[in-house]
């Protein structure tokens, strides 16, 4: 990855053909990964280097040490067997019943949508172990050796 400075904050961060843009100061990326995340991705860590600048000051305070003893420091008492809790009488004659829902016009969708890591994930090329080659296997491969 190449980095070039425009400003003392901003970052253009090239990485093959593709072209990233980042603002340290708002702790943003154009690939959206450091919004989201709240961590520095891959293209902000580059900036980051080129700058010789620590990535800790950019991470969020919620994945600090202290965020996480925090979290579990207030003691939380496990609950009693069900057939001991106090319900009052007309919660418990209650009835819920499953929302009514209408089936939405048009055709099912036939995939999950994918999150954002998962789209943006590099696919791997399937190779054939004899002759080397991607792109293949080892029904198509025209290069190995044939026995008689």
């Amino acid at each position: 990855m190449r980095v070039r400075a425009s400003t003392d904050h901003i970052h253009t961060v090239i990485d093959g053909v593709k072209c990233f843009i980042i603002c340290l100061q708002n702790k943003r990326c154009s690939c959206g990964q450091f919004q989201l995340d709240e961590l520095p991705c891959a293209y902000a860590l580059a900036a980051l280097r080129h700058k010789n600048k620590s990535y800790e000051n950019y991470c969020s305070p919620y994945y600090t040490r202290e965020s996480l003893l925090y979290t579990y420091e207030i003691l939380v008492d496990p609950l009693p067997d069900e057939s001991k809790w106090n319900v009052p009488q007309h919660i418990a004659e209650e009835v819920v019943m499953p929302p009514i829902g209408k089936r939405q016009p048009g055709r099912p969708q036939k995939q999950r949508y994918k999150p954002y890591d998962e789209v943006n994930a590099k696919k791997y090329k399937v190779s054939y172990g004899n002759c080397g080659l991607e792109g293949h296997n080892k029904r198509s491969c025209k290069n190995a050796l044939k026995r008689k």
